[in-house]
């Protein structure tokens, strides 16, 4: 009998599994339990032999007969012990629809418990502190309606307030929501701007469903954070091709050009990254998506316009070295510095100039930076920084200028 036990085990968390998904394939079975294939096809026969539906869709997976349920197996006390910390975490999050729903599925959950996991889930509960949101303040409370608008296809109307305090209503399509620095972002295809847009839920006055449905979204949610990366991704120091030694001969209408630069100051995010495998690519790439998901160009104050400015500072050495990525504004002043902002002072001095224009899809900032890194310059390894302008604001055909301090 007891090497029965661990496939009676297995058995019972195999139909958990069946209940917890439409459809299961026999390799996610395999892969969830350390079998092989044909075991899970054993196990599969002993189920249905036992009286479980199971239904087989050819070339897909498993499921369980709709309508079937067994009552939910009881929790180890591992399992119970995530969820009262999953619980403590949820309830410093800052939407309030999300921790209330959190805390009356967890109710229905203990409600099943064995008495000694109650008594320890209790005891446990008063030796956990979180310290994010000490005053658990409540921003939002539109994320599981807009969970539900997602899994629906369903249009919702907001009244949208954005951080420079333009009022506006829009009807758009949810497609998904983040969270970063403690708020809940919804990225959704605006039917106004026809196109994707992110809308910080704190700054969502009002949410009302529309009655209508729209068509899914062919892409993923990586496949849309994807296309954000390639549309955001200046990375200098990362070679991909080889044949940029005529470079300057090649500059059709972007001559390259010697310039001078006045001394300017930038207040904007910042990350400390590197070259090496690759990192700066994926910590550049997500610092642009906070500027853009944070709507942080709306927050700079003292701006002197809305060019936004891709600065590279502080290297400890050539390019091979850490060095700190910035993306901002220039300010006419350094003394109202936001939170989670920093200020930068940069020099100036001699620069080389160059443009690139095209599709930001198409990787152009990356490949432009090779072709610099290929040409022979004196560098200083002071500040290098790219420009989007009036010319850089559409993706598809844009002007980008790249500015890099030689001596």
């Amino acid at each position: 009998m007891a090497s029965d036990k661990p496939r009676l085990t297995r058995l019972t968390a195999i139909i958990t599994q069946l209940q917890s998904k439409r459809i299961v394939t026999a390799r996610d079975i395999a892969e969830k339990h350390k079998v092989s294939i044909r075991t899970v096809y054993r196990d599969i026969r002993t189920l249905e032999s036992s009286g479980i539906p199971i239904l087989t869709e050819e070339g897909k997976g498993y499921s369980i007969m709709e309508g079937y349920k067994l009552p939910p197996v009881m929790f180890s006390e591992e399992e119970t012990q995530a969820l009262i910390t999953a619980e403590l975490l949820l309830l410093k999050n800052k939407d309030q629809s999300l921790a209330k729903h959190y805390q009356s599925a967890l109710t229905k959950i203990k409600s099943v418990l064995k008495i000694n996991h109650q008594i320890k889930t209790e005891f446990l509960a008063d030796r956990i502190q979180i310290r994010d949101n000490p005053t658990q303040e409540k921003t939002s409370d539109h994320l599981i309606q807009l969970q539900s608008a997602i899994a629906d296809f369903k249009t919702v109307k907001i009244n949208y307030l954005s951080l420079d305090n333009f009022r506006s209503e829009r009807k758009v399509e949810p497609f998904a929501v983040y969270t970063t620095q403690g708020n809940w972002i919804l990225i959704a295809f605006c039917q106004l701007k026809k196109g994707f847009r992110a809308f910080r839920l704190d700054r969502i006055q009002g949410l009302a469903f529309t009655g209508k449905n729209f068509a899914p979204h062919s892409l993923t949610l990586n496949e849309y954070l994807e296309e954000c990366r390639k549309k955001w991704e200046p990375t200098p120091d990362t070679r991909l091709s080889p044949d940029a030694a005529t470079f300057a001969l090649h500059q059709k209408n972007n001559d390259v050009q010697t310039v001078k630069i006045e001394p300017f100051k930038v207040i904007g995010i910042a990350i400390r990254t590197t070259n090496e495998h690759g990192q700066a690519a994926q910590d550049i790439g997500e610092l642009w998506g906070k500027f853009m998901g944070e709507q942080i160009l709306g927050k700079i104050p003292n701006k002197v316009d809305n060019t936004v400015y891709s600065l590279y500072t502080d290297y400890e050495g050539d390019h091979n070295k850490p060095y700190t990525a910035m993306i901002g504004c220039k300010v006419v002043t350094l003394e109202d510095i936001p939170a989670n902002m920093v200020g930068k002072s940069l020099s100036g001095g001699n620069y080389i100039k160059t443009t690139t224009k095209g599709n930001l899809n198409d990787g152009i900032i990356v490949k432009h930076w090779n072709k610099i890194w290929e040409m022979d310059l004196d560098r200083t390894y002071d500040a290098d920084f790219e420009v989007f302008g009036e010319k850089a604001q559409n993706p598809l055909d844009a002007e980008i200028e790249f500015l890099v301090g030689v001596k």
